[in-house]
């Protein structure tokens, strides 16, 4: 099993990556415990997970999960930027809280409430792992980038 983050500047996709979960968890075992916790209350304060979950279930089209943010619910066409998640179980899509969108303002939100050393680890991840485009382009460092 893997993730999948895309991250959005209107319709261009400007950074993309797969994770495994192990990777994941070693990524988060990492993050403050203060970063943690506000990274979940905050999808707990701005998403309504049992709804989302009862209201979509696992067989509605895949449009239906990302057609709006998770937590403001602004529509993906009405935001200047935006992310995707997802997570996959070898070539097929899993359905149910994944995938879902969050968009530029609330994603912006998300990571003021985190730590600085979490902020740190996160810029070293992107290095470590992305050499990227010219350096006139600007990778999503500082932002969190739906590891929930």
């Amino acid at each position: 099993m893997y993730i999948i983050n895309q991250s959005y500047v209107g319709e261009e996709c400007v950074f993309e990556f797969a994770m495994c979960l192990d990777c994941r968890e070693k990524i988060n075992a990492q993050l403050s415990e203060k970063s943690r916790v506000a990274m979940f209350d905050f999808i707990h304060d701005h998403a309504d997970m049992e709804s989302r979950q009862s209201e979509l279930g696992i067989n509605s089209e895949t449009d239906a999960y990302i057609e709006q943010c998770i937590t403001c619910s602004k529509q993906r066409s009405e935001s200047p930027g935006y992310t995707l998640g997802a997570m996959f179980s070898g070539g097929h899509l899993l359905k149910g809280p994944f995938p879902m969108l969050i968009c530029c303002e609330c994603e912006a939100k998300m990571a003021e409430t985190i730590s600085d050393e979490t902020r740190d680890i996160w810029d070293k991840f992107i290095a470590e792992h992305f050499p990227g485009p010219p350096s006139e382009a600007h990778l999503p460092t500082h932002r969190k980038a739906l590891l929930i």
